[in-house]
């Protein structure tokens, strides 16, 4: 996906990846600049267009999470009520028929050898669940038994359970082995015989009839219910923990009267919806707890299925909008560079422009400065002529030669003036050179000496000898001159002054104050003067763009400039620039 990211970049940025090469190429960006310009957008647009998909997708997760909890606790709440109702009834229906069978049959009837025999034959016939029966007396003698285990005369007064049955008329016991030492667990009734002695009837229970009460709810293989005792020892066999009389870890308080569901961990860290509640009849309360198991991913699989469907949904959709995103900033910055390098060349175009409407406005000065040695040639070499033209008579050699040189002085004083105009204009090149910046002002002002003799004009000039040299682009410095000083002669009126300073403020900037006492700039135009095409002068004769470009050169060179102005009173513009800038550093 990158790599394609990357293929399309260069395909419609060319001209991006060409400005990466080219540091020389004029623009008011870097590659850096760009680059992490495209990378702001991206980010921006991706934290708009994402941040409200995840928040919504954050709480519709939420929202499912605890709407499928609050489901399947109440389908486990549910089950572990109805399992109860089940083991409940299986126990209360076999306890009323002891209590029905010792109720109705006396002592004596009970035991009877074929009699009692007879009875657990039909109870098994009407309930099941019986596998022998047996009557007790007091002493703890087994006086009566019916069954298939051979346990005639046991006495039980050392068992626990027979204790427990001598102080209940009702008991149910947890599941032990005894002396059939196989899992098995007892109802026992306490009557009263004819003497007024207490005896017990006391019938055995099969566990696999109650195991089977249990599986019968079982909603699937993900679901474990069994029966455990108060210290959480296994009276039924369980998936999760193993089999009967293995102690677990399960605790439970003994206040607890009602269902209560939790969230538990079980092997491997996986959850279990675990519901547990006391098993009790209306007659007798057991030692059992029941225990209902479900492990939730497999209730979620349906969820779990439809969040994974969300998920890829969701993922595509964010891949789908980063894409957009990704295309969408790289056309808008491809576009914007485009457009930035175009206004660029523009003003660049507008730069040299700008230079050849400077020399057009030093022109009048040129015109002054080549005007009088042009007045004295033509003067003197006529002079001459009419010498020879008018007289027969020899001339003097040292006349003539006087002449002569007024028009030599004369034609080297043009000249001089031609190669200063020259080397003014060649200064435009951009190239970066040792600069004394006194001479550079020297020869902005030596165009405008005329103009200032004839307006009155004051000029004063402060650079301290110590000043350094500059390492800069002279022809860019050098039109800010130009532009600032051209500027400050059409603000000025006859009589005024204009002073030009320059001093070193730390070892590596300068400050160049231009300060005249002309008409000033109106505080409401002082923000608008550096914007292209804004000119305040009355006679519409400026093109608005001197100001601008002499903003945009003073960036370039590194350098600040400001204004200060108040109108009737005068202008300061104040620039700081580096003495030595590097040539890869040019903007």
């Amino acid at each position: 996906m990158i790599k394609k990211i990357h293929s399309y970049l260069k395909t419609i940025w060319p001209e991006f990846h060409k400005h990466k090469q080219n540091v020389h190429l004029e623009s008011f960006y870097t590659f850096t600049d760009y680059w992490h310009l495209w990378v702001m957008s991206i980010f921006i647009l991706a934290v708009t267009a994402l941040a409200p998909l995840g928040f919504v997708t954050l709480i519709h997760y939420q929202l499912i999470q605890q709407s499928v909890d609050s489901e399947l606790n109440l389908r486990t709440e549910q089950l572990t009520s109805s399992t109860k109702s089940s083991v409940s009834f299986f126990m209360e229906e076999r306890l009323n028929a002891l209590i029905f069978t010792v109720n109705e049959m006396g002592y004596d009837q009970l035991t009877k050898m074929d009699g009692l025999a007879e009875i657990l034959k039909n109870l098994k016939l009407g309930f099941g669940g019986l596998s022998d029966l047996s009557v007790i007396d007091t002493d703890g003698n087994q006086v009566a038994y019916a069954g298939p285990f051979n346990l005639e005369g046991k006495n039980y007064k050392n068992q626990p359970w027979f204790s427990e049955s001598l102080k209940r008329t009702n008991f149910v016991s947890e599941v032990f082995t005894g002396y059939r030492d196989v899992p098995h667990m007892i109802i026992a009734v306490r009557s009263i015989k004819p003497d007024g002695s207490f005896f017990i009837l006391r019938a055995t229970l099969d566990t696999e009839r109650l195991i089977q009460t249990l599986s019968s709810h079982k909603t699937g293989t993900h679901t474990d219910i069994f029966l455990v005792d108060h210290e959480g020892v296994l009276q039924t066999p369980s998936e999760n923990y193993g089999q009967i009389f293995t102690r677990t870890k399960l605790t439970f308080p003994t206040d607890q009267t009602q269902t209560k569901v939790i969230m538990d961990k079980h092997q491997k860290n996986s959850p279990i919806i675990s519901a547990h509640c006391f098993i009790s009849t209306h007659i007798v309360s057991t030692p059992f707890v029941l225990v209902v198991q479900k492990k939730k991913a497999a209730m979620m699989h349906v969820w779990l299925e439809m969040r994974r469907n969300i998920n890829w949904t969701v993922g595509i959709s964010i891949v789908l909008i980063l894409l957009v995103i990704t295309f969408a900033s790289t056309f808008m910055i491809n576009r914007l560079y485009l457009i930035d390098k175009t206004k660029a060349e523009t003003m660049l175009q507008m730069e040299q422009s700008q230079q050849l409407i400077s020399i057009g406005q030093l022109a009048a000065g040129v015109a002054h400065e080549i005007n009088n040695p042009l007045a004295v040639i033509n003067q003197t070499a006529g002079y001459v002529k009419d010498l020879f033209s008018f007289t027969d008579e020899p001339q003097k050699a040292e006349d003539i030669i006087e002449h002569i040189d007024s028009i030599l002085d004369a034609t080297d004083r043009c000249g001089t003036i031609t190669r200063q105009l020259l080397g003014f204009v060649r200064q435009f090149d951009i190239q970066i050179k040792r600069t004394c910046l006194k001479n550079l002002i020297t020869d902005v002002l030596s165009f405008h000496k005329k103009e200032a003799e004839y307006r009155g004009i004051s000029v004063g000039v402060s650079v301290p000898d110590t000043f350094p040299d500059m390492e800069t682009d002279s022809g860019k410095l050098q039109q800010i001159l130009v532009n600032l000083i051209n500027n400050a002669f059409q603000a000025l009126d006859d009589g005024c002054c204009l002073d030009i300073s320059a001093s070193q403020i730390t070892p590596k900037m300068i400050k160049l104050i231009i300060q005249d006492t002309g008409c000033g700039i109106p505080e409401k135009n002082l923000n608008k003067i550096h914007e292209p095409f804004f000119s305040t002068k009355q006679d519409q004769m400026g093109t608005g763009l001197g100001l601008s470009i002499t903003y945009g050169l003073v960036k370039k060179l590194g350098g600040n400039i400001s204004v200060q102005s108040t109108e009737g009173v005068g202008t300061c513009f104040t620039i700081t620039l580096p003495i030595k800038i590097q040539e890869g550093k040019l903007a």
